[in-house]
Order: structure tokens, then sequence, then C-alpha cells
């Protein structure tokens, strides 16, 4: 299903949103490359949806060189999300030389889209050669925790994600954003730039309703399925509720 306008909650702010997008990139990135505002103690509903859209929509393209399957430089294991090798993951998909659109999922990354588009072309820490484009959540990144996150790949993970859309100033995980939150009395409380959480597991952003029955919203995340990448998805409330997440609002979310 397409999403839905947003003019459906905040009224008038597709140009809004485009402006914010693209005026900061006046001067400050690269052509084409949609860049967020720095670090603030606060941030609006439409910024945070603009930062949102920055990481969805934007369009790169990978090569061979930014391809790793093995160990990097410091013995941690790297899987980037590309479908070019036999056997890929199920939500790999990727493919070097073609045109892709949104930043792909890294683990513990925190990225910005300028950042991102840089370093696949020459990374610092990995002695100016391209970065990796990406780097899976497997089941044993999850079990090491920090001890697994790659230097050497770029991108963005569910709460660098959730992190950078409220401008915050370093990554904050998925156990640590409840304590920058109020949890909402209800479901029906959600409004855009929310969240929706598991502490310890995923998070992801509440854009708006799906229907007036609030059974299904539109929503965003930096996730493993179906594909590893930063995209929109309509998402199940009751699916979600059943899995334990629970509704949440930063407490510097401003109108």
């Amino acid at each position: 299903m397409p999403p839905s306008r947003p003019e459906a909650i905040l009224p008038g702010m597709t140009n809004a949103l485009t402006l914010l997008v693209f005026s900061a990139c006046l001067g400050a990135c690269a052509p084409g490359i949609p860049e967020i505002p720095p670090p603030a103690s606060s941030v609006t509903r439409r910024e945070t949806l603009a930062a949102s859209r920055a990481y969805t929509s934007m369009i790169w393209r990978g090569s061979l060189r930014n391809v790793r399957h093995g160990t990097d430089g410091d013995g941690i294991r790297t899987d980037t999300p590309d479908a070019s090798a036999a056997g890929y993951d199920a939500g790999a998909w990727w493919k070097p030389g073609m045109r892709s659109i949104g930043m792909p999922y890294k683990w513990g990354g925190f990225d910005t889209p300028r950042q991102f588009s840089e370093r696949l072309k020459a990374d610092a820490a990995n002695g100016g050669l391209p970065a990796a484009a990406g780097d899976m959540g497997t089941p044993e990144k999850q079990a090491a925790g920090d001890a697994a996150v790659s230097r050497f790949a770029a991108g963005v993970d569910c709460s660098g994600f959730v992190s950078r859309c409220w401008r915050l100033d370093r990554p904050f995980s998925t156990r640590e954003l409840p304590a920058l939150c109020t949890r909402l009395p209800s479901w029906e409380d959600l409004r855009t730039g929310d969240i929706l959480i598991v502490p310890g597991r995923h998070v992801l952003l509440f854009i708006q309703w799906e229907g007036t029955e609030k059974s299904r919203f539109l929503g965003s995340e930096a996730g493993p399925l179906p594909a590893w990448k930063c995209s929109e998805h309509v998402f199940s409330r009751s699916m979600l509720e059943n899995s334990g997440y629970r509704p949440m609002r930063y407490r510097g979310m401003r109108d």
C-alpha cells in the first residue's frame, strides 16, 4: 500500500518538509544528498519526519568495493546487506552499480546521510578505502552487542536512526531511549515523531494512522525486514502490541 499523504496529520507540511530537508543541504553537502539538522536539546515533529525521510528516501549507488563478507581489520565479522552473493540473507537488497533508495542498516551505526555518502567513497577509519555499505544485525551480533560494531562499515541502526531523527548528540540504545521519554497512556495518543519500542530489541517511529479505526499505521525504521534498510511501512497495531511494543514520546518533542 502506498504511504498516505502526511497532510492528514500535519496540514500543509509537504512543501515545508521539502524545504527543511534540502535547505539544510545548500552549501553544506553534496548535491542530491539530503542532510539533517545538527544536535539540539529539542526537536519538532516536522523536523523529526523530515529527518526520517532524509534517510528513507536518500539515493545512492554502491560498488563492489562497498561489499564485505568476512572479518574486518579489527577481526569483527561484517556482512553487508547486498544481494550480489549466492545464498544472501532474506533481508539483503542493494546491488553493486545499481541505484539504491534508503540508507542501509548497520549494526551500531549512527551516520548522517552526508557522512554515509562520503564514507562510501573514502573512509578515514579504513585508511581512505571505501567503507562497507551496511552491516546486518545477525544473531551473533545481537549476542555480542557493542563488541560486534564494525568501525569500517557505514549506515545506521534502529536506535541510531531514532536518535538522529530526534536530534540527539549520540546514539542512544533501545535500552536507553525510554529514559528520555514519557510512556503514553494509550496507543490512540500516538502522534508523528513518537516511537514504538521494545527495550533491548527494536524501535520504530510513528508517522500517522491509516484509517479511522486506528488498527494500522504508517511508520519508519531502520529494520531487517522486508530489507535491511531505512524505509517506511504500514504496520499492524495488534501485531506490535502482541509483540510487547510500548508507545512513548520524547520529552524534548515540540509541536
